[in-house]
């Protein structure tokens, strides 16, 4: 640690602040022009002394100008080329010409990219302070129709002469027509599920249908043949017992997807079997059971 490092905290390895390169502003930078341009501000905000005041001894009336530079010219006067290259006649005369040629160029190239790197900060300065205008305008526009409609009272002419319903937009629309193509697919598919159910059912059931005089004849001795007078009222359904047992057999075809109290395929068993997943089902019920098979006779074999 040197003797320095007092005046950095006694921390060693700190650098100095970076000092500009360019002293005063370049030719290149307007915004510096604009201001020095623009007219001085009067009265108690002004810079400066009335007349009829005297400037305090050793400082000066007016503020000095400024000085803008030209970096090009700075460059050819502050590291100008040789006007008579001269011919190295030694090694060590060569590598002297090409370390101040070194020196020329690097400190050219720092001239350039300093003035690069103002201009480059002007710019993300001007475009920074535009932004927060443009947040700050409309911050005071949303505080001012806040304000607007919390003082002003609607009147029925404003009612009536102005929509009384917000109309939907362009996406809203949309989604509402795939609601609705939806709601009426799945309207036409309940439809044709209860007329498949239906059709299944009359399948099912003609076969009990009488058509002919010689069925009916026969239906009519079945039931009359040797039956009580309440089998008679049940087979006839008025008795009290028929209702009954119709709504198990319509809870037990809802519950096992049967018709007819469980004596036909009803139509979710179709379904199932067209799909596959009967099969699937079946598939994997016998696996299970094979699996289980093999486990007991492993366990048997255990044991033995």
């Amino acid at each position: 640690m040197g003797k320095g490092a007092a005046k950095y905290g006694m921390k060693s390895g700190i650098l100095p602040e970076a000092r500009a390169i360019l002293k005063n502003p370049t030719v290149r930078q307007t915004d510096v022009l604009q201001k020095l341009k623009a007219p001085k501000a009067k009265g108690t905000d002004g810079v400066g002394f009335a007349k009829n005041i005297d400037h305090p001894r050793g400082s000066h009336r007016f503020p000095p100008q400024t000085k803008f530079v030209d970096v090009e010219k700075l460059i050819a006067s502050t590291v100008p080329e040789p006007q008579q290259p001269k011919v190295p006649k030694t090694s060590q005369q060569e590598a002297k010409q090409n370390k101040a040629q070194i020196r020329r160029s690097y400190l050219s190239d720092s001239f350039r990219k300093e003035e690069q790197r103002v201009l480059r900060q002007a710019e993300l300065l001007k475009e920074k302070e535009a932004r927060l205008h443009e947040e700050k305008q409309l911050e005071l526009a949303t505080l001012n129709q806040s304000r607007s409609s919390d003082l002003t009272v609607p009147t029925l002419h404003n009612l009536l002469s102005g929509p009384l319903i917000r109309p939907r937009t362009p996406e809203e629309q949309e989604i509402l027509q795939m609601k609705r193509k939806q709601n009426r697919d799945v309207l036409q598919l309940k439809a044709k599920e209860r007329r498949l159910d239906n059709l299944l059912k009359l399948y099912h059931v003609t076969d009990e249908f009488i058509v002919t005089e010689g069925q009916l004849m026969k239906k009519i001795e079945e039931a009359f043949a040797n039956e009580s007078s309440e089998a008679l009222r049940t087979k006839l359904s008025v008795g009290t017992a028929r209702p009954r047992t119709k709504n198990e057999k319509a809870l037990g075809d809802a519950l096992f997807g049967s018709l007819g109290g469980g004596n036909f395929v009803g139509l979710p068993s179709i379904k199932d079997y067209v799909s596959g997943e009967m099969n699937t089902f079946a598939r994997d019920v016998e696996r299970k059971n094979q699996a289980l098979q093999e486990q007991r006779k492993t366990n048997m074999d255990t044991i033995l």
